[in-house]
């Protein structure tokens, strides 16, 4: 049996180049952020490992319009020949990661020294062919008797190392020769924007410079927000305001969280501020997200997982050194680490809300009613949340916006509801012919809500006011008798009541199935499925439409009506008897505020009209 061989595998730099394009990294202008992140890093690498005297690290972003090149120089700790090879030309293997894992098991300074390094996998400079043709690095290592160096790499397979009998600073310039697809970043302002965006929080100052002029004199980057130099209240007011443009309601300035992980603790660290925006939609404007740095440097935008399910009415900023991007550093890892940031945050924030309804309830109102109906919703995943807002959360009801409180005080502790989306004009006039108190719960979890309320409350009972409720007519079988005569021979189901309001002289009551059954129908009429799916959806109308009986509407005719009573008077004999009844028949059509296929509508529309002709005539 023959030895089996071991070979090399083979690596095909232009193909992995189109994977980092196309797949891993959604922006291309990433590699602007990576190739920053080096430069820092070279930086805090210089710092840690020479620690010169009265050292100011600086980076220099120079822009050339004509050149049609971005160019970003340190004065950071450079790189000698063989660092070269085995880091910025092997792909996968990070200086910046080898030098953290030795500080961080270190003194104190190194492990302080360790938490400024962002860089971890090795990628960053294979980015910058995401913007540019052709790379050119010249660097100068800090170590003693160290060659000023040029690399020189096209994406290839190969690249180029020659020295430069010239000598320069030490530290290392990035040249990119931008593709023409990047080169909307030669705007100074667009390039500003990208800077800022980025490294707006490391504290190596960055200096923009246009083609061989010199450096603006004030950097780029902030460099510090509030919770990097203990600032206070007011500091971070005027960060979110300056951040997201918005006055916010409330604000949470964020702090370390202690873990416990059996006997043992540890703390994990987490700054940054939370915010409650002036106001939500539910579904259409919901917030929960956050911006995210790691180490000083932004990762994304609108994080939804790391804040509760619940906070969907809270935006803001978390910075952790120990939270863990992905390899494209446009998101985070979702391991244990972030699971602890996120119970963190959590556990932050509730607090927070709970001591506001304690000790400033007028704040806390103030942001309970901003953010009513996306509360009452995301409450439901949150006890101590539902706890806190409870009492404050406002309903519409037949009476004007009111919180359940003020409903039990207007009405007992009987607390009345519907939800039944569809007739809500006529089920609300009937409601409130009762004199009843009534929520309209037709909306996200609002009937939810209540049930939980009152599951809390012993003294609380929910009645929900269905469509057509026994409650709301008085039975008046002999009542109306040629009118009832006249709509049965048309083929209507008929009921004769009494009802409030009076004035009211028709109601058409349809049955909770009725909206189902039409849905259904319509989609099979307009052929918008089909096969199996066709066959069982032709089942269930059959099942629910035996006769038509299940799905009818029924007709009450309301025999208080001083209307149906002249009309009664006047007998089926007049000329005015079934022109008028029909008018009064199909006006009770739109006011159930069913929907109607283009046809129905039409036909309705026509009946009143010739009726309403005929009585003219007359």
């Amino acid at each position: 049996m023959a030895t089996p061989r071991t070979l090399p595998m083979g690596l095909h730099l232009p193909g992995l180049l189109t994977i980092l394009g196309e797949h891993l990294y959604s922006d291309p202008t990433v590699a602007l952020r990576e190739a920053l992140q080096n430069a820092h890093d070279s930086c805090e690498r210089r710092r840690a490992e020479e620690r010169p005297e009265g050292y100011a690290p600086r980076i220099v972003v120079r822009f050339s319009r004509r050149g049609r090149f971005l160019e970003l120089e340190d004065d950071g700790s450079g790189l000698t020949e063989e660092e070269i090879g085995e880091f910025l030309a092997t792909i996968g293997r990070s200086y910046t990661g080898e030098l953290r894992s030795r500080l961080e098991v270190g003194e104190q300074a190194e492990v302080a020294a360790a938490e400024q390094l962002v860089g971890q996998f090795g990628l960053g400079f294979l980015s910058a062919f995401l913007l540019a043709k052709r790379v050119v690095l010249t660097t100068r290592s800090y170590r003693p008797g160290a060659p000023t160096l040029r690399f020189v790499s096209s994406g290839g397979q190969s690249y180029e190392l020659e020295p430069v009998a010239t000598p320069r600073a030490v530290g290392t310039t990035l040249r990119m020769e931008l593709k023409a697809s990047a080169q909307a970043l030669l705007d100074g302002e667009t390039l500003a924007r990208a800077i800022h965006l980025y490294a707006g929080f490391l504290p190596t100052p960055i200096h923009l410079a246009e083609e061989d002029g010199e450096p603006d004199e004030e950097p780029v980057n902030g460099g510090d927000a509030p919770w990097h130099v203990g600032g206070d209240a007011a500091a971070y007011l005027d960060f979110v305001r300056d951040r997201f443009d918005v006055e916010p309601l409330a604000l949470l300035p964020l702090h370390d969280v202690v873990i416990a992980v059996g006997d043992d603790r540890f703390t994990l660290p987490l700054a940054g501020v939370l915010f409650v925006p002036p106001g939500s939609v539910t579904s259409l404007q919901e917030w929960g997200e956050v911006a995210v740095y790691v180490r000083r440097m932004f990762i994304c935008e609108r994080e939804r997982d790391l804040l509760p399910p619940w906070a969907r009415f809270v935006r803001g900023v978390v910075e952790s050194p120990r939270l863990r991007p992905t390899v494209s550093r446009e998101a985070l890892r979702q391991d244990e680490l972030f699971r602890q940031a996120q119970a963190g945050l959590e556990a932050q924030l509730i607090g927070f809300f709970e001591r506001l309804a304690r000790e400033e309830p007028a704040a806390w109102r103030e942001i309970v009613f901003a953010h009513n109906d996306l509360i009452k919703g995301w409450s439901l995943q949150s006890p101590r949340l539902f706890r806190a807002v409870g009492d404050l959360v406002q309903f519409d009801t037949s009476r004007g916006r009111l919180t359940l409180p003020e409903i039990r005080a207007a009405a007992g502790d009987t607390i009345h509801y519907f939800s039944d989306e569809s007739g809500l004009n006529q089920e609300r006039l009937l409601f409130e012919a009762q004199g009843l108190v009534v929520i309209d719960a037709s909306r996200f979890a609002e009937e939810a809500f209540l049930k939980r309320y009152a599951s809390e409350r012993a003294d609380v009972r929910l009645d929900q006011l269905r469509p057509g409720a026994g409650s709301l007519f008085t039975l008046a079988e002999g009542a109306l008798p040629q009118a009832r005569a006249h709509c049965e021979q048309q083929g209507f189901r008929v009921r004769t009541v009494s009802f409030a309001p009076a004035d009211l002289p028709a109601l058409w009551i349809y049955p909770p199935s009725h909206d189902r059954v039409k849905r259904v129908q319509d989609a099979l009429d307009r052929e918008q499925v089909g096969g199996p799916i066709a066959e069982l959806m032709r089942d269930f109308l059959v099942r629910r439409t035996p006769g038509r009986g299940e799905v009818a509407p029924v007709l009450h005719l309301n025999a208080a009506s001083p209307l149906l009573q002249e009309l009664e008077r006047r007998g089926a004999a007049s000329p005015s008897f079934a022109p008028a009844l029909d008018i009064v028949l199909q006006a009770a059509r739109f006011f159930a505020g069913k929907r109607m296929s283009p046809d129905e509508s039409r036909a309705a529309f026509t009946s009143a009209m010739a009726s309403l002709a005929a009585l003219l005539a007359r």
